[in-house]
């Protein structure tokens, strides 16, 4: 008789959609070490709970309008239970909402109002409305630049002067988290990626086929960066981006040898490497 297989327990935080809030927390306080402030819990339930949400979101979008449910884990375990998922939502909606009127100030609500008009333009050229997507811009590299800007700008709007230790720190977060989501493109291939004439796949074979040169490139560019700056949080900031490109472009090379699951799973959690550095 057949057993069930188990789902191994270090793809619980992917499954639940908690990997990358965790990574967006990791981020923050990255950046509120580098712009001198201290963040209030607030700041960072703001975060995670928003995070949580878009992803959880946009999952959900995907088994509602689409054929890729049944092709990861992460969209069959949202194709369940819708309900219960949209009740979690709204819960976390409820608590952003509330932190967000009693806790920012003026800057970040305005920074946050661009970061939340920029994943609206993704979920509605993503899901509903093909005719706007760009060619020359994928969701993926999208996606990336807008992640790191939220992670980001609650540390600008409490340090508005310290943007320019920010930016190049950010920036790379941003090309580097952009690099991540065209691994799990390339990794995973769902169907609607594969027969899609404007997605990363299609739209830029060359960049595809090269992407561990690519990784190896931001490394080597944040580690020559890294040595400009006196700022001991700055240089750790671009070390940290320079370690986790080379894992991916290491892991790419390799994929073949890893299951889908593995590669998902460390195309964020690949991203922690901060953390080697909250440590000492």
């Amino acid at each position: 008789m057949a057993t069930k297989s188990r789902t191994p327990w270090w793809l619980w935080p992917n499954l639940l959609n908690l990997d990358s809030p965790i990574l967006a927390l990791i981020w923050q306080e990255q950046f509120a070490r580098i712009a001198n402030v201290d963040l209030a819990l607030g700041d960072r339930l703001i975060l995670f709970c928003c995070t949580w949400l878009v992803y959880c979101t946009d999952r959900l979008l995907d088994v509602i309008n689409s054929n890729t449910k049944t092709e990861t884990g992460r969209h069959s375990i949202h194709q369940k239970k819708q309900g219960a998922w949209i009740g979690v939502s709204i819960l976390f909606l409820v608590v952003a909402l509330i932190l967000t009127i009693t806790q920012l100030n003026t800057l970040a609500l305005l920074a946050g109002g661009i970061v939340f008009l920029l994943t609206a333009i993704h979920f509605v050229a993503t899901h509903w409305i093909p005719v706007l997507r760009i060619r020359i811009w994928p969701k993926e590299w999208h996606v990336g630049l807008v992640f790191s800007m939220g992670c980001s700008l609650q540390a600008w709007s409490l340090q508005p002067d310290s943007w320019p230790n920010l930016i190049l720190p950010a920036v790379g977060f941003g090309v580097l988290c952009a690099m991540s989501c065209s691994h799990i493109t390339v990794w995973e291939v769902v169907t609607t990626d594969r027969y899609d004439s404007d997605s990363l796949l299609n739209a830029h074979p060359k960049f595809v086929h090269r992407l561990s040169w690519f990784d190896i490139g931001l490394g080597i560019l944040c580690l020559v960066t890294a040595i400009a700056f006196n700022q001991t949080d700055i240089k750790q900031a671009l070390i940290a981006i320079a370690i986790s490109a080379f894992v991916l472009g290491w892991i790419h090379d390799r994929c073949n040898q890893f299951s889908a699951n593995f590669l998902r799973v460390i195309a964020d959690i690949g991203l922690y490497t901060p953390i080697l550095f909250f440590l000492f």
